[in-house]
């Protein structure tokens, strides 16, 4: 597996992916308004499988696993698709979006951290310094709406919730790549959805009044877009990253997350994007670069 230097196909799709899960918090916001983060959550996995499946079949020729392997995207579909997943939906619902999108990019520390307890030869100073100064660069773009941590803070158990969401993607990134040297990432993506389907099967019935039949129109819209945006085709690209430049370098992109989350922000919610947020936004994307040129 080549590291790849120039400007690619794959920085496309993770640029795209960072897209499309950056508007992720604006729909998810407005389904949480009818549903509960357990069903949300549970719905959006459900729906992407369905879409995803005719597509996986027709592609993917060579299904079979050995039971280590199944076993094994078994727990990364636990840690990727149900805890992680869970973990976000519930913080997103008792935090802020940009608290939310702050908190999601600490992933790359985490996974820097585990890297380093596995002794990965990739990590190198560039890729540090690169997390360092985009990790900074967020800070710029979403410092005046950070509410802080103290105890005092109605937001701090949702924060507390999604740095619990971000460890676990950091290491669901970081064992990916074990499963990519010998299955596709199109085989990857199928297996970990279908188990997490599996897995939020009991939290499918919506506990609040009216059940399903009770959701708006943009209520329906938004869990929809969600499953079929940021749950498939996101998570396919996603995946294509780890599988040709590696989970570290992968994980960089994360901080666009924020940016792109603030430009859905300023046109569907009157949100100002102030010259601090500019320059922070320009601070990540050298991080990225510096990190990614190695």
């Amino acid at each position: 597996m080549g590291e790849r230097r120039a400007f690619s196909i794959t920085d496309f799709y993770l640029i795209l992916a960072m897209v499309i899960w950056g508007s992720d918090y604006l729909f998810a916001k407005i389904a949480l308004r009818e549903v509960t983060p357990l069903n949300f959550a549970a719905i959006r996995t459900l729906i992407s499988l369905a879409v995803m499946a005719p597509f996986l079949l027709k592609t993917e020729r060579w299904w079979r696993l050995t039971w280590r392997h199944f076993g094994g995207l078994a727990l990364l579909s636990f840690l990727g698709i149900f805890l992680n997943r869970v973990l976000w939906s519930t913080g997103l619902d008792l935090t802020t979006a940009s608290n939310c999108a702050l908190i999601g990019t600490t992933s790359p520390l985490f996974a820097l951290l585990f890297a380093f307890l596995a002794r990965r030869a990739e990590i190198t100073m560039r890729t540090t310094l690169g997390i360092i100064s985009a990790f900074g660069g967020v800070f710029l773009v979403i410092e005046a709406d950070w509410k802080g941590w103290s105890l005092a803070s109605s937001t701090f158990l949702g924060d507390l919730l999604l740095i619990g969401s971000a460890i676990t993607w950091a290491l669901f990134t970081f064992l990916s790549r074990l499963f990519l040297k010998e299955h596709s990432s199109l085989k990857v993506t199928a297996y970990i959805i279908l188990l997490g389907t599996v897995f939020f099967l009991p939290f499918l019935p919506n506990e609040k009044a009216g059940g399903w039949g009770a959701v708006s129109f943009w209520g329906w819209f938004s869990i929809i877009y969600v499953a079929v945006m940021g749950n498939a085709l996101a998570y396919f690209l996603w995946m294509k990253g780890i599988e040709h430049i590696g989970p570290l370098r992968t994980m960089l992109y994360q901080y666009l997350m924020p940016v792109t989350a603030i430009l859905f922000a300023v046109p569907f919610l009157d949100e100002r994007l102030t010259g601090q947020q500019i320059i922070g936004a320009l601070i990540v994307f050298a991080g990225i670069f510096l990190a990614r040129s190695e």
